[in-house]
């Protein structure tokens, strides 16, 4: 039963976060209304900020960021602090208006993906900068954080998070019962079976920090300019007219840093942005004698399976719950008629019963929190995306047009994406890989209803655990569904969601346990995977391979366009190969599958997941060079069906009057042919490494086209196979990925793209000069093959990799190797650790598990197995 003393009572509040402010007694739109205390000292006193940052007006920038949140003024800071004149912060109000003023105020180095990591590092040491460089005290307290662990499961969680972090810069730790009890003696340790531990975690408040990075960012030349909202957004001739009612400001660059407002900038551009603002809710209790008593600040808690953190606050105790999705709060009305107006330094008005299940877990934990009374509860906008991850860099068919929108941790996030955010700007290219918060990866299949239901399941699964093979069907299925989908479900599709595409990554038969068993070890799946794999190896498999992104590009300029984007010369007419668009610096900027159908003609596939991301990039460089080209998206447009495997020829060859022999097909040719009475454009080419055939076609013929060839193929034994058994055959005949072996985080040679890349060509294409001075220096790290010796937990991806007590790597991807039957993995290693035979260590679920380097995949590609064969019959 729920005994917190529940007085709604938000009068005297202690809360450093909130001292700032009073009740003021107004109800506001079902808020209630908080009123600076400058306010009531007059208009001079009430303007003071504004008047100390603001510079002189300008109506020309270099860049403007709309927005004065902590996000908005760390980007200001670190364009102006690295070189970038004339920048011009615009804040309709006041600064940190909006979500920054009330934010708990956490910091943390820990995150659960990969690159996001590098945001938080940079984060906290530069709340350490910021108080040297301003002499300003922020607040920052730095007591570390433990992410508590109360079920075996969460402790394999952990596991699986230390696993990721080793080759990372911060330092993390896995700790048990004692040291946790150590760090907070005020815990009931029933039920706690571990933690990770952060040591230089804590908490900042929010206003400080912001107003030393914008009295700072003044000193470096940046102009802040408080209580000047924007009212128009127009691109003219390269440049964007911002209007406001104190006049207009012309700019190169736009910066979307408008928090929940950031609607009402899309909406000047024609652009529904994927965000909506939800009801976070957090309460400090009054003093507690033994939390005054302590002689040292605990650490910040976060209690997974409670969903809560915890903290110290002054002498009280801070409690911020995340609600289940049945039970949290959108302000979806926002998204649909805006944010009410005046709207800025309020809260809404408070609903505990909604956090009743939270707080009690919480009283479990810490039992003195049971007599303890509330003091300040606050409920406030917090922007989210469908994802949780930000929206952050330029956005697709909007020039110079950036984003920085979307943070729900905008506190941790500010200062490491203000500084992303800088460098690419001024370099003109990402400092490091981040695709996961690209702008673009939400394409026109997104829809409010989508965006609503998968926020609401974001945040209520806040803390919910990461596999990393797991289904969330919030809003599930969009649009992108091709016509063969319900047929796939009724034949066993097990579907992943790449894009907003469904697309099947296994098949449960007859006998299999069907549904996701998420585990971080084999699990339900595991059979059916290697029974599809065996499938296409010995007969041959059909695999939905519709989300690749897709464009047709033709023009008279379309060959130099192109020949000046890759790195790899283009393929003659009526063939294909694989080209790479690297980054002036030399990076992996995107893999493209490219065919020419004429020299003014070309097809262009990508992954599902850099759809947008390519395309941007493509037709920012068509518009830079003037060329007169044409990129359309047919993505949605056009479905594909491949088939792979030593049969395929012959399911294929009851379909068509194509001849499909290797002399009058070969392998990476194309053709427009019909299949089944279908017209479509077939490419000799295969993901598995066998052989095989991608098949192009109008989407609405995909059912049709999809169940002749599952009925051609029934005397072959032929059937489906997904997106996990792609992935094994894949692996073992050593085809790279993009975002995993490849990305911006590599160069082309490291990753073993040699051949692809042709650096003496005469085109002077994109990075080329940096690639010829990579090739000039050499390489210091390698990607490698491994195998790896496994118990019951295969690699997957980003697990360290350790050689005689440190680590030395990690890995890109793995998987069980069907064929083989062993596990396998690509890692980058340095370039000592590479010759084969070595043995180095991978990290599994808390043990270091053998792995031995291989000169290269264990499998060869069929063309390969093909030609040894008749080699091998010739010399017999």
């Amino acid at each position: 039963m729920l005994r917190l003393c529940f007085s709604r009572v938000l009068k005297d509040c202690s809360s450093s976060l909130l001292h700032r402010y009073l009740i003021w007694p107004l109800s506001f739109h079902g808020t209630y209304r908080y009123i600076s205390k400058d306010a009531q000292l007059g208009p001079s006193k009430a303007n003071r900020n504004q008047t100390t940052l603001t510079k002189s007006w300008k109506d020309r920038a270099e860049t403007v960021v709309i927005g004065g949140g902590v996000v908005g003024v760390s980007i200001a800071y670190h364009l102006a602090r690295l070189g970038m004149k004339d920048v011009i912060l615009l804040e309709k109000s006041d600064l940190t208006a909006g979500s920054t003023w009330h934010a708990a105020g956490l910091t943390t180095l820990y995150h659960g993906g990969i690159n996001m990591k590098k945001i938080h590092y940079y984060s906290i040491g530069f709340l350490a900068q910021l108080e040297q460089e301003t002499k300003k005290d922020l607040s920052f307290h730095r007591p570390g954080s433990i992410r508590l662990a109360t079920t075996p499961l969460r402790m394999d969680e952990l596991r699986h998070q230390m696993q990721r972090q080793g080759w990372h810069e911060a330092p993390q730790k896995l700790i048990g019962p004692d040291e946790i009890f150590e760090m907070f003696p005020l815990l009931n340790m029933n039920g706690i079976l571990g933690g990770i531990f952060n040591p230089a975690d804590g908490h900042v408040d929010p206003y400080s920090f912001t107003m030393a990075m914008a009295g700072a960012a003044q000193k470096h030349g940046a102009n802040i300019i408080q209580g000047v909202p924007v009212t128009g957004l127009k691109f003219n001739s390269g440049r964007w007219d911002i209007e406001t009612p104190k006049g207009i400001i012309n700019t190169k660059y736009v910066v979307n840093a408008a928090g929940f407002w950031a609607h009402e900038i899309g909406r000047m551009v024609g652009v529904e942005f994927p965000l909506v603002p939800i009801h976070h809710q957090y309460l400090i209790t009054s003093t507690i004698p033994e939390v005054k008593e302590l002689k040292k600040e605990p650490p910040v808690l976060r209690h997974l399976e409670g969903s809560f953190y915890l903290r110290k606050e002054r002498d009280g105790l801070l409690i911020g719950p995340y609600e289940h999705q049945t039970k949290m709060r959108l302000c979806d009305d926002w998204v649909t008629n805006g944010v009410p107006h005046g709207f800025g330094r309020e809260l809404f008005e408070p609903d505990l019963d909604r956090l009743s299940d939270h707080l009690e877990v919480a009283m479990d934990l810490i039992p003195l929190l049971r007599t303890a009374n509330i003091q300040t509860t606050v409920a406030g906008p917090i922007t989210y995306t469908p994802d949780l991850l930000p929206l952050i860099g330029p956005y697709h068919g909007l020039p110079n047009f950036w984003m920085a929108a979307g943070f729900g941790y905008g506190i941790i996030h500010a200062g490491g994406a203000g500084r992303y955010i800088a460098d690419w700007m001024l370099g003109g290219e990402p400092p490091y890989d981040l695709i996961e918060t690209d702008s673009n990866r939400f394409g026109k299949w997104i829809t409010r209803d989508y965006v609503f239901a998968k926020a609401r399941e974001s945040y209520g699964m806040n803390n919910a655990i990461p596999y990393s093979k797991e289904e969330r069907w919030a809003g599930r299925p969009t649009v992108r569904t091709t016509t063969m989908y319900e047929k796939q479900l009724e034949r066993g599709a097990e579907m992943g969601f790449h894009a907003g595409w469904e697309q099947p990554a296994w098949f449960a038969l007859p006998g299999d346990e069907n549904g996701y068993k998420p585990s971080f070890r084999r699990t339900n799946w595991f059979e059916p995977v290697r029974r599809e794999c065996e499938m296409v190896m010995n007969q041959a498999g059909i695999v939905d391979v519709s989300p690749f992104g897709k464009f047709e590009i033709k023009g008279k300029d379309a060959l130099k366009f192109l020949d000046q984007l890759v790195a790899n010369n283009l393929p003659k007419v009526g063939t294909t190969n694989i080209s790479h668009m690297l980054s002036p610096s030399g990076k992996v900027y995107s893999e493209l599958t490219i065919t020419t159908l004429s020299p003014e003609h070309y097809f262009v596939i990508t992954g599902s997941g850099s759809e947008f991301h390519d395309l941007r990039w493509m037709e920012e460089h068509a518009r830079i060079w003037g060329y007169d080209v044409t990129l359309t998206n047919v993505t949605d447009d056009m479905a594909a069906v491949s088939i792979a495997g030593p049969l395929s020829r012959n399911v294929l060859a009851k379909l068509t009057k194509e001849d499909l022999s290797d002399e009058a097909f070969p392998f990476l040719h194309v053709r427009h042919f019909d299949v089944a009475g279908i017209p479509v454009r077939g490419l000799r080419i295969s993901y598995t490494g066998e052989l095989g055939w991608e098949l192009y076609h109008s989407r609405k013929d995909s059912l049709p086209l999809y169940e002749a060839m599952i009925d051609a193929g029934k005397d072959f034994g032929v059937g489906d196979f997904g997106t996990y058994a792609m992935n094994s055959l894949r692996l073992e005949k050593g085809f790279r990925m993009w975002g995993a072996e490849m990305n911006m985080d590599s160069n082309p040679y490291e990753a073993g793209l040699d051949f692809f890349i042709k650096p003496n060509k005469a085109t002077d294409f994109i990075g080329k000069a940096a690639i010829q001075e990579i090739k000039r220096k050499g390489l210091r790290r390698k990607l490698a093959y491994l195998t790896v010796d496994v118990e019951d937990v295969d690699p997957e991806g980003n697990e360290s990799v350790w050689s005689s007590g440190r680590v030395v790597g990690y890995t890109t991807s793995g998987a069980y190797g069907c064929t083989v039957g062993r596990s396998i993995a690509f890692a980058y290693l340095p370039l000592f650790l590479t010759y084969p035979g070595l043995t180095v260590r991978v990290e599994l679920q808390g043990k270091l598990q053998n792995a031995t380097v291989l000169k290269g995949p264990p499998v060869d590609v069929e063309s390969i197995r093909r030609r040894k064969e008749a080699k091998a019959t010739a010399s017999s």
